[in-house]
């Protein structure tokens, strides 16, 4: 049966809870009277590999502070309605941390309510004092990495703007010198004059709101003409050009800018953030613009980092499929049907923390991989198998594929010490993988990488992944 569906045929998974996990040093504790639609976590402490949920000798969690934060998945950026805008400007310029002492004096006998309901909206991390094992009392308070991300662009809606005229005549000259923007300056050169601000409602940079495009535009000016001339920028050049300062990106501006120029953020410019590709069934959304990864071409690459924190997540994928190397990942979006029902994701080696947070959210979605047929392709599939927390089905990784596969040229210490890895293998990664750990040491650790595989594995996908799906 073809195990395809239709878009009517499966429920959509909102609101994939994307917010913390132990792998950050955060753990759910009880403690008394906590507000509803709120839930209490640790704070994390320094350890040798990364930050720890705090323990104390007998190994029990026991923490001297908590943050107070959202229950449920929330969306970015969705003001309570206790706040009025005078409040709301007060909570957006908030630069690092408020302390309680100081919310009181601004909010008065409101600032518990007001505070509150900020934590449910996901606006705010309360970090509070445990007393006595059960009980807390408040500290201080930052703006979440969504609503700190999106604060600019806020106030700037809060506050107002110049004439729409004039902002949207300047808009309009810078992208009347790009042809590749003549579509898009159309689109704002059709309003009336006096017409509010907007964004025209066709334009390809997926956002309704006006800072959001206005910075999008901006950059699509700067880096069409340097593109065309061969020149490759940087994030933080492009956003000290573009807009005005190197730190003025924002994820939904990213966002934005990348769905204008038709380019993932990541193949557009050079960038030391950690991206996320994917092609499937799966939209993002986040202050305002929606990552459609089903549309982007050859894929879209998201902020890990932001996946991982903030958004809500609609996704429609019957499984998601993880795939080691760069160039197979292309090739399987280019040329297969796959990302249909599929979520394709780029693993790029050995995953970081937050892809590896990100997997365990989506518990109710099988996960299968292909990796290279070597010792290490084998330690990356174990290794994340042991963070996710549960099995992943590897894919084309047999010994009889192994045995097919060209070999890879190793220098005489590098195959020795990738014999010794597949020997510690054979008793330590997950079963499925042991008998392709054996045949490595049989070959006295040689390696077969996925691209010597393509005409053996890629045809036949589908019906490999289905076995998966099964």
């Amino acid at each position: 049966m073809d195990d395809r569906r239709s878009e009517s045929s499966a429920p959509l998974r909102r609101g994939v809870p994307l917010l913390v996990s132990t792998d950050q040093g955060r753990a759910e504790i009880y403690l008394r009277d906590i507000p509803e639609g709120t839930k209490a976590v640790t704070v994390p402490r320094s350890g040798v590999d990364g930050p720890r949920v705090p323990l104390d000798r007998k190994r029990r969690i026991n923490p001297a502070e908590v943050d107070l934060v959202a229950k449920a998945p929330v969306p970015a950026f969705a003001p309570p309605p206790e706040l009025t805008r005078t409040e709301l400007i007060k909570v957006l310029r908030t630069k690092a941390f408020r302390q309680w002492s100081s919310t009181q004096k601004d909010f008065g006998e409101r600032a518990w309510d007001i505070m509150t309901a900020l934590v449910r909206a996901g606006g705010i991390a309360l970090r509070c004092d445990v007393v006595n094992g059960l009980d807390y009392v408040p500290k201080s308070w930052r703006l979440t990495q969504p609503w700190a991300d999106l604060a600019e662009d806020q106030l700037d809606e809060l506050l107002g703007r110049a004439d729409p005229d004039i902002v949207r005549a300047e808009l309009a000259r810078l992208m009347e010198a790009v042809p590749e923007l003549a579509h898009e300056c159309g689109l704002l050169l059709a309003f009336p004059e006096g017409s509010r601000l907007a964004v025209p409602a066709a334009s390809c940079t997926g956002t309704d709101r006006w800072t959001v495009y206005d910075a999008a535009v901006r950059a699509a000016s700067v880096w069409w003409p340097r593109t065309a001339s061969g020149e490759r920028m940087t994030a933080k050049e492009l956003a000290a050009v573009a807009l005005r300062g190197s730190k003025n990106w924002s994820t939904a501006r990213m966002q934005a800018f990348a769905n204008l120029i038709g380019t993932p953020f990541d193949l557009a410019v050079d960038q030391s953030d950690t991206e996320v590709r994917l092609r499937g069934p799966l939209v993002w959304s986040v202050g305002g613009v929606a990552a459609d990864a089903t549309r982007g071409r050859p894929w879209i690459s998201l902020p890990a980092n932001g996946v991982q924190l903030l958004g809500v997540v609609e996704c429609d994928a019957i499984g998601i499929f993880l795939i080691e190397n760069e160039d197979t990942f292309e090739r399987i979006c280019t040329k297969t049907d796959l990302s249909r029902d599929w979520l394709l994701i780029w693993g790029q080696g050995y995953a970081s923390t937050a892809l590896a947070s990100l997997l365990r959210s989506f518990q109710d979605l099988p996960l299968a991989a292909w990796c290279d047929l070597d010792a290490h392709g084998i330690q990356i599939l174990t290794d994340l198998t042991d963070r996710v927390g549960r099995p992943i089905r590897p894919v084309a990784m047999e010994p009889s594929l192994f045995e097919r596969g060209v070999k890879y040229i190793q220098k005489p210490e590098k195959q020795n010490a990738n014999l010794q890895l597949a020997e510690r293998l054979t008793s330590t990664a997950p079963v499925p993988l042991r008998p392709l750990a054996a045949a490595i040491v049989q070959a006295k650790g040689a390696g077969c990488e996925q691209e010597s595989l393509y005409p053996h594995v890629i045809p036949h996908l589908r019906t490999l992944l289905l076995e998966t799906h099964s």
